[in-house]
């Protein structure tokens, strides 16, 4: 507690009522009077300027269903869905395995040979959709396109892990995240006791999620465990499309923050396209500013014509003559007082274009991506396209990282669980590591995986190839990131490549060295000849040339 006292009294200590220390911030002073005023911020600058507080909660389903419908109905929604999945999935990413050797406590490099071998029979799986795919229809590529998409159009998607009867390894299922849904009716009395479901997503007393609740064609409820009970292998999850808040358990669409701007600058555009078309269709009319007789010149003539009846709002019908004529009429002859006018030029809306890049550009803001990557239209100098694509990367790299974690690395380490129980795999200290929670830096030490998409491309790549080499050079970097970075490969790949191609080469060109190494040979037989009669011949002028002055 603190005493406050007047500063400005002449009088001896005048004491004020005896206040708290937390309550000094709201002491105010003015015409000699002491005031305490009460107030709250609540981010206002004055009263009403923010305006009313909404408390947001999300209508899932009615996201959802006006995400998909905007992509399929509007070019905006579909274009930007496609122009990310084509920069971020493309062909599929790639896993490269970076177990770690320190932690294993091997030697430096001893496991390069294992990591290629882990990938590439990885890649044997990945492309054969009936290994892969639970449906027998995609490859593992496809499968990141469509779960990708999606989780962009419905917020999030449901991926279900099922183990092959036939070849033990795992199948993955693809659900909507709209089938994942809250039961009702009788399959509501199924749930757990002390468990929880939000939107179809099963949560125990530890807030943890344990199942999910597909709504099946028939109706009914299918309960999906998360992880299944006796191997605590994983079984389902769910995989966002964008960020979420920690206490929600559902995505929202990308869309969703831009669905209205998207769908009133779509009307606008077919507005202005449909003024534009029907003001053409009316290419030229007379106008007369005397009361005579028309002359008729645009029916007159071996012309089409037409007639079309109208029905005023008084109910009375009227009727128009049209004529169409060929290209290059002259109209000659008027009447005095008629006039040809032109129409179809007021049909333009000369803003729509400026408009339609204000809109873009936000729409573009709000989801990361440079305005110049979502419209494809490079028309800055070069620096400021590279600057366009650099920021660009770090958004790639962000979703690599995310996707990749989210559903690639845990699908790898399934995969990988069932090589090593098949026997493929013969590195068994992966299982004991999985068995054993204890071993839990073992085991992350061997599954570790980066993953990689398809990179792209510099629109200056001498420049870059100069700045890698000398990145490399001073030891600011490694041949393996230049190479990962720059043209999306492996270095040691390459390496392996190369040496096979250059013996290719070698091989290819050594009958072509042999038959210069023949001709040099000849040439120099002949050179040497023809040294030697050019030598007799000089030797013979010299002598008769002596025996002349003798």
């Amino acid at each position: 507690m603190v005493k406050l006292f007047w500063p400005w009294s002449k009088k001896k200590e005048k004491s004020l009522p005896v206040k708290n220390v937390d309550d000094l911030s709201n002491y105010k002073a003015y015409n000699s009077q002491s005031v305490w005023q009460d107030s709250i911020y609540d981010g206002e600058k004055f009263p009403g300027g923010y305006g009313a507080i909404n408390i947001v909660t999300e209508d899932y389903w009615s996201l959802r269903a006006r995400s998909e419908e905007l992509f399929k109905t509007n070019l905006y929604a579909a274009g930007i869905i496609r122009r990310l999945i084509t920069n971020e999935i493309n062909t599929g990413l790639t896993p490269e395995h970076c177990p770690d050797e320190q932690i294993l406590g091997l030697p430096e490099d001893s496991l390069l040979d294992w990591s290629e071998i882990t990938e590439n029979r990885f890649q044997l799986w990945a492309k054969n959709p009936e290994l892969c795919d639970y449906k027998e229809e995609n490859t593992f590529g496809a499968l990141q396109r469509m779960v990708r998409t999606e989780s962009l159009i419905g917020g999030d998607v449901l991926i279900v892990l099922h183990i092959s009867k036939t070849t033990l390894l795992p199948q993955l299922e693809v659900i909507k995240g709209s089938n994942v849904q809250t039961p009702w009716g009788g399959d509501a009395n199924k749930i757990p006791k002390n468990h929880t479901i939000y939107h179809g997503v099963e949560i125990n007393n530890k807030k943890r999620v344990v199942a999910y609740w597909v709504r099946q064609d028939d109706g009914n409820f299918k309960r999906i465990p998360a992880k299944g009970r006796k191997t605590g292998r994983r079984m389902a999850w769910l995989v966002y499309g964008v960020d979420k808040r920690y206490t929600t358990y559902r995505g929202t669409p990308l869309l969703s923050l831009v669905l209205q701007s998207l769908k009133e600058i779509d009307r606008y555009r077919d507005s202005a396209q449909r003024k534009a078309v029907i003001n053409s269709i009316l290419a030229m009319f007379i106008k007369k500013t005397e009361d005579k007789m028309g002359s008729l010149p645009i029916q007159g003539g071996a012309v089409r014509r037409d007639t079309v009846s109208l029905t005023d709002d008084d109910g009375q019908q009227r009727n128009f003559n049209i004529a169409q004529q060929l290209p290059g009429m002259v109209i000659e002859e008027l009447q005095q007082g008629e006039e040809p006018v032109l129409k179809g030029g007021e049909g333009t809306d000369i803003n729509f274009a400026e408009f339609e890049e204000a809109i873009i550009q936000a729409v573009a803001w709000a989801n990361e991506i440079p305005p110049e990557i979502l419209r494809l239209a490079f028309s800055n100098n070069y620096s400021a396209s590279q600057a366009a694509i650099n920021e660009f990367k770090i958004y790639l790299n962000k979703i690599w990282s995310e996707f990749g974690e989210t559903f690639c690395t845990p699908v790898n380490i399934e995969w990988l669980i069932s090589e090593t129980l098949l026997g493929k795999n013969k590195n068994t200290s992966i299982l004991n590591a999985w068995r054993d929670p204890s071993q839990y830096d073992i085991f992350g030490a061997w599954v570790a995986t980066e993953w990689y998409g398809s990179i792209k491309p510099s629109t200056d790549m001498l420049k870059q190839a100069k700045g890698s080499k000398m990145l490399i050079d001073e030891g600011w970097s490694t041949n393996a990131r230049e190479a990962r970075i720059t043209t999306g490969t492996k270095f040691s790949k390459n390496i392996k490549r190369l040496k096979r191609e250059n013996e290719l080469k070698a091989e290819a060109m050594r009958p072509l060295l042999e038959l210069e190494n023949e001709f040099k040979q000849q040439n120099k037989e002949l050179t040497e000849d023809n040294d030697k009669d050019t030598d007799t011949n000089t030797n013979n002028l010299l002598v008769i040339k002596g025996n002349k002055n003798a």
